[in-house]
């Protein structure tokens, strides 16, 4: 299921939200309403405290899309494209479509997105002050001093040496620059994050039992998931780094079971999913790529419908997410292969279905190329 909702795109990056996004929104909204502004402020009104909350959440989130454009925009510039920006529970992220070319690529790239939340925390003190000395208690000052802490604080906290945080891209920078070893470079600072992801778990384990519930559970999730995505990122360089050079053509099947996009949905699970046990199949129309139907896309047809449906009618049509090619590299076809769950891809050549590619057979491969040293 894709959970992410595209809002615009910004320099040509499509721009979405994670559905986790909106959970993350409605607490800070809730915490700085019934929390921060009415302790730090108790002579405004409830409606008041829901205008700043409201208002300084996303504001919050602003900050955080500008700090991710920072990157991408440094990274675009650089030659390195980017896939896309995600706002999602644990902030931003900008998704790379490769690896920096360069340890100075990386430098500037990591530095980006700090540089903009301390531009941006000096821009709202500028105003802050402004705003304070020209009114008497109203809501904007407030709103706009708990903007000046929070970009503060997004870029000291993302400064932390613990890979893949920017902290940790900048120590990877100045590793690989030392030993002229991306991989190696990779390594020692996922380490150094996952290290730096288990203190945040037993920081979080702490406060819990201290009586700070609600803090240590949210220290916790963050330090799991730097961890996570600490050996995500390794494996990442890894997986690049052992199918460099193989294309999709080297390691496809031609063999390929297509299916019509006329027959039914009776007969596709009865002639199809039951005897070849695939997860999905290339719909084709004389030899050329039409769509691709999955289990997954025909569940929403109901059983007594299953003779009259034709597979046109169910299968996916983005043929452009759907298919790959003989000269895609076989790393970035894994990752799509994952990232949309299905287990199979045609190779599709002028339009034309040659082959299919597996996330086995890159699989398989990751493993013959490792074991050989490639």
């Amino acid at each position: 299921m894709n959970t992410n909702i595209r809002i615009f795109k910004a320099f040509g990056i499509p721009v979405e939200l994670n559905i986790s996004w909106f959970i993350i929104f409605a607490l800070v909204s809730w915490s700085l309403v019934s929390g921060y502004f009415p302790s730090a402020y108790p002579h405004l009104s409830v409606a008041a405290y829901w205008i700043m909350g409201l208002a300084a959440a996303l504001l919050l989130f602003v900050s955080v899309l500008l700090h991710e454009l920072g990157h991408s925009y440094v990274a675009k510039t650089r030659g390195v494209p980017i896939k896309r920006i995600t706002l999602f529970l644990f902030g931003g992220v900008s998704q790379l479509s490769k690896e920096s070319a360069d340890p100075r690529t990386e430098y500037l790239i990591a530095i980006a997105g700090p540089g903009v939340s301390f531009a941006l925390m000096v821009i709202f003190f500028i105003f802050y002050r402004i705003v304070s000395d020209a009114s008497q208690g109203g809501p904007v000052a407030p709103v706009l001093k708990y903007l000046v802490y929070v970009n503060g604080i997004l870029g000291t906290f993302n400064l932390i040496p613990g890979f893949p945080l920017d902290g940790g891209r900048l120590l990877r920078a100045f590793i690989w620059k030392v030993t002229g070893d991306l991989q190696r470079s990779t390594y020692i600072a996922s380490k150094v994050g996952g290290a730096i992801g288990l203190a945040f778990v037993a920081f979080g384990f702490i406060s819990v039992f201290l009586g700070r519930f609600v803090f240590g559970l949210w220290m916790v999730l963050i330090g799991f998931f730097l961890r996570q995505a600490a050996q995500a990122s390794y494996l990442q360089v890894v997986v690049t780094n052992t199918l460099k050079g193989v294309k999709v053509g080297d390691i496809m099947k031609a063999e390929v079971v297509t299916v019509a996009p006329d027959i039914t949905v009776q007969d596709l699970i009865d002639n199809y999913f039951f005897r070849y046990h695939y997860d999905c199949f290339p719909v084709t129309e004389g030899g050329n790529l039409r769509g691709l139907v999955t289990l997954e896309s025909i569940r929403h047809v109901p059983r007594e419908r299953w003779q009259d449906t034709p597979v046109s009618e169910v299968m996916l049509k983005d043929l452009e997410r759907l298919r790959v090619r003989p000269q895609d590299d076989a790393a970035e076809v894994l990752r799509r292969v994952v990232r949309d769950r299905c287990g199979k891809m045609p190779v599709v050549d002028r339009d034309k279905v040659v082959g299919i590619i597996t996330r086995k057979d890159i699989m398989e491969a990751l493993r013959i190329f490792s074991d050989l040293g490639h």
